[in-house]
């Protein structure tokens, strides 16, 4: 009697709309009310894109900043989130993090005030000072981050970082994705490491695979997404080469020498380490006074557990700041390579753009989904195909006949994401299973505004 009693409120649940339903939202963002004489007041908040349409004027693009001395900017940032810190009375964070953390959190308002250019989420989806609490709250926070960032020795660059953070947020406007989803998305996939190299050889911050780029390179000969990825690309250049951001990243402690963003390469690629550049890496280790420098096998072996996010020896703490410099200086430097952070960035953002709009169907008609479907469902697709997600979806509207796609809530597809359900989706091994469906539970943990239960 009980089996029967819980597999009849299971169907209830899933099938009863919610008290109030998320309105569906469409393949595009609703308009941002961007009025000059509003811009000293502007909230630094982002934009609720599943939110009634507003009025005034849409978001304008500008060619070029504002004009806004550095001292208008810092009246009106300068106040923001100061009692987060406070609230946090944490003694850990370090010079550094807090300036990371500003960074991160200030950049939004920087980023409208200057040149017009804001983000968004959904109503379900945390705020800026969330996303950052997620960071902070992080097992990778306390004991990987607050260490790189202490010790000089592990080569931490705040640089490097900060270009992440950055490029993060031009993607989410330029490419018109909830930025909570895309911000959980890298964080999941690498803890915004631009070195991550996972085991099957996906990597960089978005961690790409030859399968994800050949079907970037696919995507881009669409006009309209090239012309997307290479103006994310100039207005990156932009905000690198300003002059008033360079006194604002002055004013924040940050000494930094950013780079010049070019255009993305029609080619980007899945760059190799050779045996010459460890030798080299090697050569820099013995000429620093390291003798385990001579042995070539050991840092393959060193680098592997670099590339895989954890932190070596004492005795070979040294290998983290050669072996990252020259990686940075030989190979992510180039625009053309997947280590690149803004390359691998953009190129990421564009096929998980792709699959926020793909256009999931059963028996050639569409499925209308919920915005908080489609951030899940693209989050899925970006690590495990659309292949898998679309039979998963077509297997729900067998299972559960009445079940209203347009109104399916974050909450509702939890219940649904069970490993049994992904299994006769995916059709894999079991640990890949249990991967994908720990993944997104992760991204939906960061991403979401409040606990699901």
């Amino acid at each position: 009697m009980l089996p029967a009693v819980y597999i009849l409120f299971l169907i209830l649940l899933l099938t009863l709309p919610e008290k109030t339903p998320p309105p569906y939202f469409p393949n595009y963002y609703l308009p941002v009310v961007m009025q000059q004489k509003n811009l000293p007041s502007l909230a630094d908040e982002l934009i609720a894109l599943d939110s009634p349409a507003r009025s005034g004027r849409p978001l304008e693009i500008l060619q070029f900043p504002q004009n806004m001395s550095s001292v208008q900017i810092q009246q009106n940032i300068t106040n923001k989130h100061k009692s987060y810190f406070e609230n946090k009375n944490d003694p850990e964070i370090n010079a550094s993090m807090h300036r990371i953390f500003m960074t991160f959190i200030q950049f939004e308002s920087i980023s409208r005030l200057r040149f017009n250019r804001g983000t968004g989420r959904l109503m379900s989806q945390k705020d800026l000072e969330g996303l950052a609490d997620h960071f902070i709250d992080s097992r990778w926070y306390r004991e990987t981050f607050k260490r790189f960032s202490s010790n000089k020795a592990y080569g931490f660059s705040e640089e490097r970082l900060l270009r992440v953070l950055i490029s993060i947020q031009a993607a989410a406007h330029f490419f018109e994705v909830p930025y909570p989803a895309l911000f959980c998305l890298f964080f999941q996939e690498s803890k915004f490491d631009y070195l991550a190299n996972s085991s099957t050889g996906a990597k960089g911050i978005g961690q790409l695979t030859t399968i994800a780029l050949r079907e970037v390179r696919r995507l881009r000969g669409f006009s309209a997404q090239e012309v997307l990825i290479q103006r994310t690309a100039v207005h990156l250049n932009q905000v690198y080469s300003d002059p008033q951001i360079q006194i604002w990243l002055q004013n924040l402690g940050f000494n930094l020498d950013l780079p010049i963003i070019s255009q993305i390469p029609e080619n980007i690629e899945f760059t190799k380490l050779t045996s010459s550049f460890m030798r080299e890496v090697g050569k820099e280790l013995v000429k620093d006074g390291h003798s385990f420098g001579d042995n070539i096998g050991l840092l393959w072996f060193l680098s592997k557990k670099i590339r895989r996010g954890r932190i070596l020896p004492a005795r070979y703490i040294e290998m983290h700041k050669v072996f990252s410099t020259m990686l940075a200086e030989q190979y992510a430097s180039s625009s053309s390579s997947a280590y690149n952070i803004e390359t691998n960035i953009l190129a990421s953002t564009l096929l998980f753009s792709h699959y926020y709009r793909y256009k999931w169907r059963k028996n050639n008609k569409n499925l209308d989904l919920s915005a908080e479907a489609r951030v899940i469902l693209a989050a899925a697709a970006y690590n495990h195909g659309q292949t898998g997600m679309r039979r998963f979806l077509i297997n729900l509207s067998h299972e559960f006949p009445m079940l209203d796609f347009k109104t399916l809530s974050a909450k509702k597809l939890r219940i649904l994401f069970t490993t049994r359900r992904l299994s006769r989706a995916l059709q894999r091994p079991f640990y890949k299973i249990r991967e994908a469906s720990r993944h997104v539970r992760h991204i939906m943990n960061c991403t979401q505004n409040s606990p699901l239960f």
